[in-house]
């Protein structure tokens, strides 16, 4: 399997598990493609009226994750267009998927101190975000 179509058949699994949870979500499509002026995320998931905005990035094995400068401005502006709030949302082999503040690289230490997304979307629900962020 492409690179490619590893990194879209994740983010559609993303995209389920929002769903799943009752939130309204979209994928974007050509996200990451760079064939449009406008920057379109990879996930933008309502839930509770909460607009998160998230930048998927997937590995394998552990190695730094870098997110390119202007592709962390464009995905904070879209979350501020929208009145949301933008994320990065990280996940190596089988570990489990994390939501961390927007950031230019990711490490095994940033990624350790992330949130599980199970735990993330439940405080949603909950209306305890403010113990993450």
């Amino acid at each position: 399997m492409s690179v490619k179509r590893k990194g879209s058949a994740k983010e559609r699994e993303l995209a389920n598990f929002f769903w799943e949870r009752g939130c309204a979500v979209l994928r974007g499509c050509s996200s990451g493609g760079g064939v449009r002026r406008r920057y379109v995320p990879d996930i933008v998931a309502v839930c509770r009226g909460r607009v998160l905005v998230f930048e998927v990035k997937y590995r394998a094995k552990y190695a730094p994750i870098r997110l390119e400068p202007e592709k962390a401005e464009k995905l904070a502006l879209f979350a501020k267009r929208a009145g949301g709030e933008a994320y990065l949302l990280v996940k190596y082999g089988r570990e489990p998927w994390k939501v961390l503040p927007l950031a230019d690289r990711v490490g095994r230490e940033e990624y350790e101190k992330g949130v599980e997304l199970k735990a993330f979307v439940e405080a949603l629900f909950s209306e305890r975000m403010d113990q993450y962020f």
